[in-house]
């Protein structure tokens, strides 16, 4: 059996093989450890989403009890598929089903959906009201950051190849 790390560094090959070119390969090569780092701090590899036939994920708006016109919108990730079919099976919509999903593949996906705060994931199957969030600002400044980490030892080390072509 695999151990999670060996699991999520399996995903993080899935996610990059997944590429169009090896352009965008390398592109989110560099942001793979942030998203390694991330699901490290998750219980699962493999979460569920109530989704529509699409596979569009159900948004959930949520407001803050102080102040109730600051609204977040949220994406509810369940580490079983029972308690995701349950609060499925409440929205009574036949539209709707639950998906299964690599954690690294919904925290990739998560940056580009501008219309979504945060992924909560639920770590345990008997507790859906207590879980993690993590927020997509969160992830965007953390692979900012990565990526800024990786031109600046790109530009280092061509500055070195300089110098040492000068010598």
């Amino acid at each position: 059996m695999l151990t999670k790390d060996q699991v999520l560094d399996r995903q993080v090959a899935l996610l990059v093989e997944s590429t169009p070119d090896e352009e965008t390969a390398s592109a989110v090569r560099l942001i793979t450890s942030v998203l390694k780092a991330i699901a490290q701090n998750l219980k699962h590899t493999v979460y569920f989403v109530i989704q529509d036939i699409e596979g569009g994920w159900l948004l959930t708006p949520l407001s803050n009890h102080d102040n109730p016109e600051v609204e977040k919108t949220t994406i509810y990730a369940y580490c079983d598929h029972t308690p995701a079919n349950i609060d499925r099976l409440k929205l009574n919509d036949e539209n709707l089903e639950c998906g299964k999903y690599n954690v690294i593949d919904m925290l990739f996906r998560l940056i580009g959906m501008k219309q979504v705060d945060s992924i909560v994931f639920f770590d345990r199957a008997t507790d859906t009201q207590h879980g993690i969030e993590v927020g997509r600002i969160d992830i965007e400044t953390l692979c900012e950051k990565q990526i800024k980490r990786a031109q600046f030892g790109l530009q280092k080390l061509n500055e070195m190849k300089n110098n040492a072509n000068i010598a």
